[in-house]
């Protein structure tokens, strides 16, 4: 369980560090203990891949 939404994590930090995964959790209301316990729903998922959306596009913007 949850391994999908965990991974989220990892590409976030590889975007933005420890902050963006924080960004990640606060987005999704779900610290990456938290995911990992959650099932990989198609909802989580859509949820923790519209977070990481935002995330790369902040990065994309302060990188510009």
């Amino acid at each position: 369980m949850g391994m999908i939404l965990a991974s989220y994590f990892d590409k976030a930090k590889a975007s933005g560090g420890i902050a963006a995964q924080v960004k990640l959790a606060m987005l999704t209301k779900m610290a990456k203990a938290a995911a990992l316990q959650a099932p990989d729903s198609p909802g989580n998922i859509k949820i923790f891949d519209e977070a990481i959306k935002q995330i790369y596009q902040a990065a994309r913007t302060v990188s510009s």
